[in-house]
């Protein structure tokens, strides 16, 4: 499967990812057909969005391509996240993060530091790239400021990248001379 990846194909691993596990009776002659009738039963948004033939024909493609694995036990097969779709879903969530702004600053800081060695350079490069993205302010080279609450971001990259314990989380309630970082992020 190249690196794009479908809608369809990432809102079915994004299902299969939350729920765990499918199992359905080994002795079905149409396995990806019940597989895709669970799957809309499961969810409403498959339900209105994408035909049974869509949903089987992608479920049949994430297989061939190392997404899912299937398993046959005690006379049911279990279809379930591969590796390597843990992976993508990992990345299509970091992909996607957005912080939302809430209406009002609760007043607190959110501060990531990090030391992160060289080994690990590509993590290092990755959580800085990411933090800009998302609109860190830089106080230090690793260190970043963020008015709004931002830990489990924080937590899922540090873990994607395998960084997580050179990485620290702070929330502070003062950070001294914080007017350049309030008019960065427009606070009053």
């Amino acid at each position: 499967m190249p690196n794009k990846i479908s809608k369809i194909s990432i809102d079915i691993l994004k299902v299969i990812g939350l729920v765990g596990i499918f199992a359905i009776a080994a002795q079905s002659p149409n396995f990806w057909v019940h597989l895709s009738r669970n799957l809309q039963k499961r969810d409403r948004y498959f339900k209105n969005n994408y035909s049974q033939t869509q949903i089987s024909k992608t479920l049949s493609r994430l297989k061939r391509s190392n997404m899912l694995v299937l398993k046959e036990k005690d006379g049911k097969f279990t279809v379930e996240l591969s590796e390597k779709g843990k992976k993508k879903i990992q990345q299509i969530t970091i992909d996607d993060l957005r912080n939302k702004k809430p209406e009002q600053w609760d007043g607190l800081w959110r501060v990531v530091i990090f030391d992160i060695p060289e080994r690990q350079k590509y993590g290092r490069a990755a959580l800085r790239g990411k933090m800009k993205y998302l609109g860190f302010y830089q106080l230090q080279k690793s260190v970043w400021a963020f008015p709004y609450d931002c830990e489990k971001e924080i937590e899922l990259l540090a873990n994607f990248f395998n960084i997580y314990n050179c990485v620290n989380f702070i929330e502070a309630k003062r950070i001294t001379n914080d007017t350049e970082l309030k008019q960065h992020f427009k606070l009053t």
